[in-house]
């Protein structure tokens, strides 16, 4: 068992190497751009330098911590990291990165079956090579970073990973707020992903004739990415903290609704402020949707996290063989008044 559970820590301190390394290419290039050097740039365009700079700025440091958080996960003491400082950041990089991960390669098929313009090759600010380093890192990023944190997370809460919905407790009295909480989320998550399937399927609701002039294969594909996040988000929430699927492991649920409100959240336009995209009015209102659900999710988890710190809390550890030792030493010591 030792053995089984040394070469699982091996395997997590090896991915979470590789992940770190993962990083570089992204890192180096985001670098150079702050730094002045246009390496790979066309034309900026409408963009001035400053927006250029911020720009790259935010997504260095968006991309340092996740090498950070891969560096922490190949340290001995990463299980005593608090958790919210290991989960949030994971929580936002696993949204990103699968649903980069799942709409390139995707959305690169369809234009290499059916012939329509690659962006990619037409984009009039960067080279195409720079998208290859930058979404294939990304890309190898994903993969490794996210395996080591599964076999982290298998690590440090595998008993509740493994523990069947239906036994789950309630040792705070959260469960109330929660539900709340929760339900509210649930609609947010219902209209995004109905709404963002339309528009994936090719529906033009809601859109201006400016949005619809940039539609393209890498457009449909992310909204439809992102509705069937958003409804298997809203499943796996349900589920959870409505008790439902009480057969199932807590993982099962919790990784739909992880992963899910995840991609929710990191799509839901936070990181457009400053900037003026092609728009209308009910895409703001999505954004925002997105974003409140990701919020009260955030808000749910805040909760869950509490009760877990309380059950843990109230757990009596097993002496360890050093006490076992310092008892023996210092003899049987003052009996207790009966």
């Amino acid at each position: 068992m030792c053995g089984h559970l040394e070469r699982r820590a091996r395997r997590r301190r090896l991915l979470a190497r590789f992940a770190v390394v993962a990083c570089l290419p992204y890192l180096t290039l985001k670098l150079l751009w702050v730094a002045g050097a246009d390496v790979g740039v066309k034309d900026l365009g409408t963009l001035s330098r400053a927006e250029w700079v911020a720009a790259n700025a935010v997504t260095f440091a968006m991309d340092a911590i996740a090498a950070l958080i891969a560096h922490v996960l190949n340290r001995p003491g990463g299980r005593t990291v608090r958790a919210w400082l290991i989960l949030f950041p994971m929580w936002v990089a696993t949204g990103m990165l699968v649903a980069l991960m799942v709409a390139l390669p995707v959305s690169q098929g369809v234009i290499a079956a059916t012939g329509a313009k690659n962006p990619v090759m037409t984009n009039d600010t960067l080279r195409p090579w720079v998208f290859g380093v930058v979404y294939g890192g990304l890309g190898a990023e994903g993969l490794v970073l996210l395996a080591a944190f599964a076999l982290y997370a298998d690590e440090r809460w595998g008993g509740l990973l493994r523990t069947r919905v239906r036994d789950l407790t309630d040792p705070a009295g959260t469960q109330g707020v929660q539900r709340v909480l929760a339900g509210l989320a649930l609609g947010f998550l219902v209209f995004s992903g109905v709404l963002h399937l339309a528009w994936g399927l090719g529906s033009g609701v809601g859109m201006n004739a400016e949005w619809i002039a940039h539609r393209n294969a890498v457009g449909r594909t992310g909204d439809l990415v992102h509705g069937l996040a958003a409804l298997a988000g809203a499943a796996g929430l349900h589920a959870l903290v409505f008790r439902r699927w009480g057969w199932a492991r807590v993982r099962v649920p919790l990784a739909m609704a992880w992963t899910g409100t995840g991609v929710v959240f990191g799509s839901s336009g936070w990181m457009d402020v400053g900037r003026s995209p092609a728009t209308s009015a009910l895409l703001g209102v999505a954004n925002t949707a997105d974003l409140i659900a990701g919020l009260l999710t955030l808000s749910v988890g805040c909760f869950a996290l509490t009760e877990l710190t309380v059950d843990k809390g109230r757990t009596v550890s097993p002496p360890t063989p050093d006490s076992h030792h310092l008892a023996a030493a210092s003899g049987p010591g003052p009996q207790p008044d009966r």
